[in-house]
């Protein structure tokens, strides 16, 4: 009970919880958006990704089933897709054009993939953000894609910024090569994030150990 001047006395209003859990609620779905959105942004080895992919090229075989893409520098490790619409981007890096070129008949092997794509928990973001650090890499730094049950290694030799109607980066090259790109972190009409990589050999396999053959 409570006294008013007023009207006497008269029995206190009780606060809901619901008033109360409501603004914490909120707060707390504001927080894991906001580290949800912001996860892809840490430094690729944050976790150990990085050498887990390095560990992993080093240990596992190609395997025929599954083509695979993988960027130790950035933490990439994402199915080779393809299709025929941009929701295939939704399985990995999308394969685009396959009749310009694949790391077997040479020409322009395109690989498109999610700069930012998010996802239900940080490390589904993360996921589905696997060009996140395109950005990050520079000449000289290594990629290496599982194609038809062989792993080739590339270099990377050039890394560009074009604007979004800029086709030609998808055109066909009568040296063999490998198109990486995303779209800007600002968005597609921002433009692309270009790399390019000159393929250096294949990954032989002797006693259980890899070995680079090189390209004569």
């Amino acid at each position: 009970m409570q006294y008013n001047y007023r009207t006497g006395a008269e029995r206190a209003r009780k606060i809901r919880p619901f008033w109360i859990a409501l603004p914490t609620i909120g707060l707390i779905c504001g927080l894991y958006l906001l580290a949800n959105t912001l996860y892809p942004m840490l430094p690729a080895n944050v976790n150990g990704q990085s050498d887990m992919i390095t560990k992993k090229l080093t240990e596992q075989k190609p395997e025929l089933k599954q083509n695979r893409l993988y960027i130790p520098k950035i933490a990439v490790d994402v199915a080779i897709v393809t299709g025929v619409t941009a929701d295939t981007l939704e399985g990995g890096a999308w394969h685009r054009k396959p009749e310009q070129g694949d790391p077997q008949k040479g020409g322009n092997f395109i690989l498109a993939a999610h700069r930012f794509n998010l996802g239900l928990t940080p490390d589904q973001t993360r996921a589905k953000s696997p060009f996140y650090h395109i950005d990050q890499l520079t000449i000289g730094d290594q990629l290496y894609i599982d194609f038809d049950g062989t792993r080739y290694a590339y270099e990377i030799t050039r890394n560009y910024s074009v604007q979004e109607s800029d086709l030609w980066i998808e055109g066909q090259t009568d040296n063999a090569k490998v198109t990486l790109y995303s779209c800007d972190i600002r968005g597609p009409k921002a433009g692309r994030e270009v790399v390019d990589a000159k393929p250096i050999g294949k990954i032989s396999w002797a006693s259980g150990a890899p070995k680079l053959e090189k390209n004569q």
